[in-house]
């Protein structure tokens, strides 16, 4: 079996821009694509240039039928289960037992997100619950709006409830930073709400549910039978990298957010000759870093290829 330059493990944003880059020099991909992406249950893409307004999947697939004109370049839509170095390289196997050979990666899996303990938050989640309040949640008047922060799990911790509720009024009139019980939260937090349009609230949450199809109001059931409806609700989940890469090839996890340890300019993880991009090594998971960080792998991938084909030293170290 030959080898191909580059393996690209996951097809979304930073893998389709990854392999973008790497075949306008001609450079031999294979991008396995399981077509799973964390953008999924989102309507539409915003504060992304030239796409705005308009759907995840739409964007995906676009820059799919980019690359298929390129002859060096081979799509798999299918899992990765293994990853392994081979004879100075790597070989992935997909779920079907096939195996195909590359001399680097570029792990562009992405991350999963774990919900809540809350009924109705993964349906509410991408439609009326946002991370990204830059990209997501705009509404033209604040002066009429009124929104919430959902202060649980890491958001409970004061510097990310401020940071989300900073931006969330921005765009509201008025931020409701719901703790779901957490008294030691609010006691914490009220000396620096203290005058601001932030208002703590600690009733247990039953459920949240969207109020209407392609609307982005939440209602709120609370334990107690009483509801609320936000115009949106700001809360980012926890995430897990997809795939068992890690354990498999040794690879460093960040302590502070579970992603991939990167080093240099173009995103190296500790395994020579392995790359990361998009969600797997980027706290702030957004679609614009993704794809610029699958440009800057693959542009790092490209300049080792050229190295060791021609024996040059390192410009990089």
């Amino acid at each position: 079996m030959s080898f191909v330059d580059v393996l690209i493990v996951g097809g979304g944003p930073s893998g389709l821009s990854a392999a973008l880059t790497l075949v306008r020099q001609n450079h031999t991909v294979v991008l396995f694509d399981t077509n799973e992406c964390r953008a999924n249950p989102s309507l539409f893409l915003h504060g992304f240039t030239g796409w705005e307004h308009r759907s995840p999947a739409e964007y995906r697939t676009v820059a799919r039928k980019e690359l298929n004109p390129f002859k060096c370049f081979t799509a798999v839509d299918a899992e990765v289960t293994n990853l392994a170095p081979v004879n100075g390289g790597f070989e992935a196997t997909v779920k079907n037992g096939e195996t195909y050979q590359g001399k680097k990666v570029i792990l562009a899996n992405g991350v999963s997100s774990i919900y809540p303990d809350i009924p109705g938050y993964a349906d509410c989640w991408g439609k009326g619950i946002f991370h990204n309040l830059f990209a997501q949640a705009y509404q033209e008047d604040p002066s009429s709006v009124r929104c919430g922060v959902l202060a649980v799990d890491w958001i409970a911790m004061p510097r990310f409830t401020f940071h989300l509720s900073h931006l969330a009024c921005q765009l509201a009139h008025n931020v409701t930073i719901y703790t779901n019980g957490n008294e030691e939260l609010v006691k914490q937090i009220a000396p620096t709400i203290k005058g601001k349009p932030w208002t703590p609230d600690t009733r247990k949450i039953a459920k949240l549910a969207l109020k209407s199809p392609g609307d982005t109001a939440v209602e709120i059931t609370f334990e107690d039978g009483s509801t609320v409806t936000e115009a949106f609700l700001g809360h980012s989940p926890i995430t897990r990298l997809n795939g068992p890469f890690a354990e498999q090839l040794g690879l460093k996890i960040s302590q502070m957010g579970g992603e991939y340890e990167i080093s240099g300019p173009f995103q190296a993880t500790n395994v020579p000759g392995v790359y990361a991009a998009g969600d797997t090594m980027n706290m702030f998971k957004v679609l614009s870093n993704a794809v610029a960080s699958g440009a800057q792998a693959a542009a790092g991938v490209a300049v080792q290829l050229q190295e060791e084909k021609w024996d040059l030293p390192s410009v990089y170290g």
